[in-house]
């Protein structure tokens, strides 16, 4: 029945990379006993929380058959997995350094195999180059133009003016005529409960909540619904079947209220988010009016018709 709408801003997806993960590290935590109390009514002592120990990085962190993988190495690995495996204890980095040095056996191997030689690597070596730079590129650009909290504040003003409107609370009940819909309306008419005839006649999934459909704004449904509901009084369900895709519905108007939006710090995620995809959209776009680009025509091959087969 309902049909979601909701303020959803454009994310800009820049560029992609395949990471190795790391398996996850965990130590279960020694239990300390809890002190013995006087009486009942003193409450044992929380244990105090184990300090973690401290640890120094090797550099370099290995050495695989006379080649040195260094601590910049390990450190450029551990910020590409972006929180994927943490290295804030002694053995998460040593799990990461046996990754780096399983990779290392392997562009050994590779070396040995001369797969840079090979034409299809090159052209991959080549893309991942070209994504690299291009990321490279716009994390600089908008590095240098972080949005500011002016500027969050305005959009999240204007975004805000613009769901301005009412909310309903309603129920309704669904069938798939509009004489059983007339029916129900005359039930009702002489008394009947809203809540008990949707449990029995209403098709729709609402039906065993008594037909409810809790709160919702004009946009979550589809319009001659929403039209109706407009339209009626607090308190009334509609003495006329309202018919849409779905079926005829007779409708019991709850509640209304003014629509509440959510707080600038809910949106201001989103908000930075669609500023940094317009101020993406505006460089790329800056960059291309200022360049010499020629764009060739893709061709389209004539479709044949298939031929009749022998009789």
């Amino acid at each position: 029945m309902k049909n979601s709408s909701r303020l959803i801003f454009p994310l800009l997806a820049l560029s992609s990379a395949l990471l190795l993960s790391a398996p996850a590290m965990s130590a279960e935590d020694k239990k300390a006993e809890a002190p013995a109390t006087a009486t009942a009514s003193v409450k044992p002592a929380a244990p105090a929380a184990a300090p973690k120990p401290s640890f120094t990085i090797p550099d370099p962190v290995a050495v695989v058959n006379g080649k040195s993988i260094s601590k910049a190495d390990f450190d450029q690995y551990a910020q590409q997995l972006r929180g994927k495996a943490k290295v804030d204890t002694p053995e998460a980095s040593q799990s990461l350094i046996d990754q780096l040095v399983m990779e290392e056996l392997l562009v050994q191997e590779a070396e040995k195999e001369k797969l840079a030689d090979d034409p299809q690597v090159k052209q991959q070596l080549q893309m991942l180059q070209r994504s690299v730079l291009a990321s490279t590129v716009v994390r600089r650009m908008l590095s240098e133009n972080t949005p500011s909290d002016d500027a969050i504040k305005k959009e999240y003003e204007t975004a805000v003016a613009a769901m301005k409107g009412k909310e309903y609370k309603a129920s309704h009940i669904l069938v798939d005529s509009e004489d059983k819909a007339k029916e129900i309306i005359v039930e009702l008419k002489k008394g009947g409960s809203f809540a008990e005839l949707a449990k029995t006649k209403s098709s729709d999934s609402s039906a065993a909540n008594g037909g409810d459909l809790g709160w919702f704004t004009p946009s979550m449904m589809v319009p001659p619904f929403a039209q109706a509901v407009a339209k009626m009084e607090k308190g009334k369900y509609s003495e006329t079947p309202v018919q849409t895709p779905f079926g005829w519905h007779v409708i019991l108007l709850e509640d209304v209220r003014d629509a509440t939006p959510p707080s600038l710090d809910e949106l201001k995620p989103q908000i930075a988010q669609m500023l940094q995809s317009r101020t993406v959209n505006d460089y790329l776009g800056k960059l291309k009016s200022g360049a010499k680009i020629e764009v060739k025509e893709v061709k389209v091959d004539e479709v044949k018709p298939a031929a009749e087969p022998a009789k």
